[in-house]
């Protein structure tokens, strides 16, 4: 079974546009959303899907506690603004069955016609394939037994997902499926495309030169 944790924070609009795939969401799969102190209904609405739970506010924080409580023995890590299928589901359950793989994400498509976000998307699906560099608006799935033994995710303000995956590929083979994630514009339509991207690749640039995390996220704010 494959358990989803959705961390969230003021998240009652895109749960509410959501709430068609979230119905079918939860008739196949644990629905699990971790609240970070929302000041919205998001508490309300996500109790219509699944369990939710109260937890101190960050997201690896909020995802470490919902895998704490999963009941599947596959974890998958999904933004409140992001859709899947239940066929997606299905494929990763498949995937993960014979322990050829420990885990992967998705590939990405964004919620908008235009080519500036076909190649916003193109270029992290084939960073994803040729790194194993995982983010986590692509959709991180992991086997629970191998996310317990490497610890979780690190929790840090920023750049959790980056440390996790590459834990992740040291432990066993990882995989991009060609199965969908939609992903919502909202980042690149709140500020821009050009100056969210160049503040993304500055926030890549810093923590690869390991500039402390805690001063990174003042980039991050801008952009999430």
């Amino acid at each position: 079974m494959v358990s989803v944790i959705v961390p969230i924070y003021n998240e009652e609009k895109a749960l509410t546009k959501n709430s068609p795939y979230l119905e079918k969401l939860k008739g196949y799969a644990e629905l699990i959303f971790v609240d970070g102190g929302s000041a919205d209904r998001s508490i309300e609405i996500a109790a219509s899907y699944g369990k939710v739970l109260l937890s101190e506010k960050g997201r690896a924080a909020q995802m470490n506690y919902g895998a704490g409580f999963a009941q599947g023995n596959i974890l998958f890590f999904l933004h409140a603004d992001s859709i899947i299928s239940v066929d997606t589901l299905r494929c990763i359950e498949s995937k993960l069955r014979d322990n050829s793989f420990i885990g992967g994400c998705l590939t990405q498509r964004i919620d908008r016609e235009g080519l500036q976000y076909r190649l916003i998307e193109s270029f992290g699906n084939i960073r994803a394939r040729l790194t194993r560099v995982f983010y986590g608006d692509q959709g991180i799935f992991v086997r629970k037994d191998i996310f317990l033994k490497i610890g979780g995710f690190p929790e840090v303000p920023i750049m959790e997902d980056i440390i996790f995956t590459k834990k992740l590929r040291k432990a066993g083979k990882t995989i991009v499926l060609r199965d969908k994630i939609l992903v919502s514009p909202r980042r690149w339509e709140k500020n821009g495309i050009i100056k969210t991207t160049l503040l993304f690749n500055l926030i890549i640039i810093l923590f690869r030169m390991k500039v402390p995390l805690h001063k990174i996220t003042h980039f991050c704010e801008d952009i999430r």
